[in-house]
């Protein structure tokens, strides 16, 4: 069987199929036109809405009442609304609540603040945690520490502190607004460095069944309490701390015995072995002859 001497020509499209393809290319053309249009029309829909959101009198903060506060025990929701740096009406959507936070973190009773927006009913949820004063902290006036002209320095000036040591000037709470508070602890003498022990000193004086109401940490090597017994002389803070606070409450049972104000000083440096140091009394002075 012999091959053809001439290679098959191609077929040229009909006139048909022509008009079928050139038909085929406008609807997609025509397609493609209108979902860019769609396209299009949405992008600015949604921007007109946001733009409408954003000034639409619906979505203002008009004024304080439209802010909650939460979780506030020391400070009151007016205390907390003034510090906040809005002007009023102003659009929901144009507050940042993490700058708003941040403002409020500035001031020394505030610990640590979220705020959120809310859009049903518009409004700002403030929830934040305050820093509680336990202790008036009273420098230790035998050494004086340099200060900075311009800004008070931890425990080189009367102030107060909470539970974790953190120091605050002493009207921080007047200084916005609020009531000052009065703590009934007092600790003289505290340094930055003792802030650590403060920790777990002040919790267990915390605890402790004797009222004290002074603890007088000006000598490292000598801790003093001023309790309702009287004073207490403990040496250094240490170990021993929980066993001497144990070792006071047994001595209470010493008042029915002995007039607490006729105590001069309660060594418990040993706790096992207290030592109580008893005023002598005045002796009558001497009848001339």
């Amino acid at each position: 069987m012999t091959s053809s001497p001439h290679p098959p020509q191609a077929i040229a499209p009909s006139t048909q199929a022509l008009a079928q393809r050139r038909q085929y290319l406008r609807t997609k053309r025509r397609h493609n036109f209108l979902k860019g249009l769609w396209r299009s029309l949405v992008m600015i829909g949604f921007a007109a809405g946001t733009v409408w959101l954003a000034t639409s009198p619906v979505w203002l903060i008009r004024s304080g009442e439209q802010i909650e506060v939460n979780d506030n025990q020391w400070l009151s929701d007016d205390n907390v609304k003034a510090l906040l740096p809005l002007s009023y009406p102003q659009s929901l959507l144009k507050i940042k609540p993490d700058d708003l936070a941040e403002s409020l973190v500035a001031y020394a009773p505030i610990k640590s603040v979220e705020v959120s927006r809310r859009l049903v009913p518009p409004r700002l949820q403030v929830e934040l945690v305050e820093r509680q004063p336990v202790a008036i902290a009273l420098p230790d006036t035998t050494q004086p520490v340099e200060k900075i002209p311009t800004q008070p320095m931890p425990f080189a000036e009367p102030g107060l502190i909470d539970a974790e040591g953190y120091w605050m000037p002493r009207d921080s709470f007047r200084a916005i607004g609020a009531n000052d508070y009065v703590p009934k602890l007092t600790v003289k003498g505290m340094r930055a460095s003792d802030q650590a022990a403060w920790r777990t000193l002040f919790r267990s004086v915390s605890r402790s069944p004797v009222v004290i109401t002074m603890i007088d940490w000006t000598s490292p090597s000598n801790l003093i309490l001023h309790s309702e017994l009287g004073l207490v002389q403990l040496g250094p803070y240490g170990r021993n701390f929980e066993a001497q606070l144990a070792a006071l409450d047994q001595l209470r049972s010493l008042e029915s015995k002995i007039d607490p104000k006729k105590v001069a000083l309660i060594n418990l440096q040993d706790p096992d072995n207290p030592v109580i140091e008893i005023l002598q009394a005045a002796k009558p002075p001497a009848e001339s002859p």
